[in-house]
C-alpha cells in the first residue's frame, strides 16, 4: 500500500518558523547590513551564511579557502577527498524517529515508503561550498543597489531592478521569499556547463530507460561586462540571466530534438525555440521552462517547478512564497563524491526503487526552507512545494511536493559536489521519486554506460568565457537552425 500523508500531520513535524511575504517591500541593504557580510572577519559570509559553526560543534565554521585539488588528479575525474571517513551513524526505518527534528518531510516519507531499503549514512560535516574571490566581490558589489522590481510589491511579478553587470548573489541577507528565490536561481553555479549525460527513467518495476542528452548551459548574469557582445538577444529585457540548450541523443525516437533559449531579469518566462528533426523546422516553444509543464526528457514524471529542487517557473507566480526566518539544521546530501567515481557504474547507482543509498553521503548543514502554497483560483500540479537550499551556496539539496488532496506526492534530493578547478558547488546528480506511482527519474547530469560503454561523461563546469566548448549562438533561434540535425 502506498504511503499517504496528511498535510496537517506533516506540518506538525517540521518545526520551522515561516515568514509569509506575498507582497514584499522593496529596500536596499542598509550600511549596517552590508557591514555584516564579507569574505573574512564578518558575522556572515558573502552569500549570507552564518560564518560560525553551531554550539554543538557538529557544524564547523566556514572558511573562504577552497578544498585543494587532490594531487595527481586527472582532468574530468572527481577524487573523493573524504574517502577514508566512516559514517558517524546510520538512520533507518527502525530509528528515524530519534532523528526526526533533523530530517526533511521527504526523507520521513521515504523511510515510511521503503522501510527495507532506504537508509541515510551520516558523515562528518564539511562546508566545502567555496567560490573564487571574484565571485564574492561581485556579490558584495551587486548587493549594494539591486532591488526587486516595483511589480513584485504590487502584483507579485518576478523581476529585478537596478542590477549591474558582472553577477553576484543578489540578496545575501534576504528579507523575503522572493529575494531568497532569486538567490537560489542566480547563486554561483559556474559561468557555464557542458556535457553528455544521462537522465534515467526508472519505472515501478525497476526497469530503466536511459535518456542521453547533450546539455549546454550559460549564465550571462555572471559574465563580465562586455563579454556577451552587443547582441540584442542577450541585452534585452534587463539582460539575459540563464541560457539553456539540450540536444537529445537517445532514445532513438527523439534523437536530434534540440531546444535553446534564455530568460531575462525583467522577464523570467523562457524565450525558447525548439528544433523538430522530423519537420526540419524551428518553432517557438513557450511551454519549455514554464511552471508545471513537464521537464524535457522526463516522460512527464517531473515538472519545471522542481528543477534544481525549486524554480520560479514564470513571471506571474501561481503560489504564495514563504521562507524560514533563519536557516535550520537538517541532514542533507553533501559532498557526494562516492557517486562520481569512475568505477561506479549506472547499474551501481540506479536501484530498482531509488538511488543506491550506500553511495549517498549525508551531512548536517543549515538550510533555508522555501515553501510555495498554491494561490486561490490558480491551477498547478503541486498544491504545495517545499524546497531546501544550502546556506553556503543557495544550491538546492531537497524538495517535496503535494497533490490537490494534500498527499505527499513527489520527493527529491540533489547530490552536490565541489567541482575542482572551477570552484563550483553544484549537482553531480539528483533523484525525484513519485511515492504514488512508484517511479523515479533523474535529471541529465550523470555519466552513463550502455552495454558497458561510456556514452556520457557527465557535466563539466566552467568559470571563464574563454573555456566554453560550445558556440553561444545555440541559445538563439537563428543559431539553433545551424545545429539541428537527425
Amino acid at each position: 500500500m502506498k504511503a499517504v500523508f496528511l498535510l496537517k500531520y506533516l506540518l506538525a513535524g517540521a518545526a520551522v518558523g515561516i515568514a509569509a511575504m506575498v507582497y514584499p517591500a522593496l529596500a536596499e541593504m542598509t550600511d549596517a547590513e552590508l557591514a555584516e557580510i564579507g569574505i573574512e572577519n564578518t558575522k556572515y559570509t558573502p552569500v549570507g551564511a552564518l560564518r560560525a559553526g553551531n554550539a554543538e560543534g557538529t557544524i564547523p565554521a566556514w572558511s573562504s579557502t577552497p578544498i585543494p585539488v587532490p594531487a595527481g588528479r586527472v582532468e574530468g575525474t572527481w577524487p573523493d577527498p573524504f574517502a577514508d571517513e566512516k559514517p558517524l551513524f546510520t538512520i533507518t526505518a527502525d530509528n528515524y524517529t530519534e532523528h526526526q527534528d533533523k530530517l526533511t518531510v521527504g526523507q520521513i516519507g521515504m523511510f515510511k515508503q521503503f522501510p527495507e531499503t532506504f537508509r541515510m549514512h551520516i558523515y562528518p560535516t564539511h562546508r566545502t561550498a567555496v567560490a573564487d574571490k571574484w565571485v564574492y566581490e561581485a556579490t558584495l558589489k551587486q548587493a549594494k543597489g539591486i532591488k526587486l522590481c516595483p511589480e513584485t510589491a504590487s502584483d507579485g511579478i518576478v523581476c529585478l531592478a537596478d542590477q549591474i553587470p558582472g553577477g553576484g548573489v543578489p540578496f545575501p541577507r534576504p528579507k523575503n521569499a522572493f529575494e531568497a528565490g532569486w538567490n537560489h536561481f542566480l547563486g554561483w553555479q559556474g559561468l557555464g556547463q557542458h556535457g553528455t549525460a544521462n537522465g534515467a527513467l526508472i519505472d515501478s518495476l525497476g526497469n530503466r530507460t536511459d535518456v542521453i542528452i547533450e546539455s549546454r548551459l550559460l549564465w550571462p548574469w555572471w559574465a563580465k561586462p562586455g563579454e556577451m557582445g552587443d547582441s540584442d538577444w542577450y541585452s534585452r529585457d534587463g539582460g539575459a540571466m540563464l541560457c539553456d540548450s539540450w540536444q537529445v541523443q537517445q532514445p532513438p525516437r527523439s534523437s536530434g530534438l534540440v531546444f535553446g533559449g534564455c530568460n531575462y531579469a525583467e522577464n523570467v518566462d523562457f524565450q525558447v525555440s525548439l528544433y523538430v528533426p522530423g519537420q526540419r523546422r524551428v518553432r517557438k516553444a513557450p511551454e519549455i521552462g514554464f511552471h508545471d509543464s513537464p521537464s524535457f526528457g522526463s516522460d512527464g514524471q517531473r515538472t519545471v517547478t522542481s528543477r534544481w529542487m525549486w524554480w520560479f517557473g514564470g513571471r506571474e507566480v501561481r503560489h504564495d512564497y514563504t521562507i524560514s526566518s533563519e536557516p535550520v539544521e537538517k541532514y542533507v546530501p553533501y559532498n557526494n563524491y562516492k557517486l562520481a567515481q569512475e568505477d561506479v557504474s549506472s547499474d551501481d547507482i540506479f536501484g530498482k526503487k531509488h538511488i543506491n543509498q550506500d553511495l549517498v553521503r549525508y551531512e548536517l548543514h543549515r538550510v533555508w526552507v522555501m515553501d510555495s502554497i498554491l494561490k486561490p483560483g490558480m491551477r498547478h500540479l503541486y498544491k504545495r512545494h517545499t524546497a531546501y537550499f544550502d546556506e553556503d551556496s543557495w544550491v538546492g539539496v531537497g524538495f517535496e511536493a503535494y497533490d490537490a488532496k494534500d498527499r505527499l506526492w513527489r520527493v527529491g534530493e540533489q547530490f552536490n559536489i565541489q567541482y575542482y578547478g572551477a570552484n563550483v558547488f553544484n549537482a553531480y546528480g539528483d533523484s525525484q521519486i513519485d511515492l504514488i506511482n512508484g517511479r523515479y527519474t533523474t535529471f541529465p547530469y550523470w555519466f552513463t554506460q550502455v552495454k558497458n560503454e561510456h556514452v556520457g561523461l557527465g557535466i563539466k563546469m566552467f568559470s571563464e568565457m574563454k573555456d566554453l566548448p560550445y558556440n553561444v549562438e545555440i541559445f538563439t533561434p537563428q543559431g539553433l537552425r545551424k545545429f539541428g540535425q537527425r
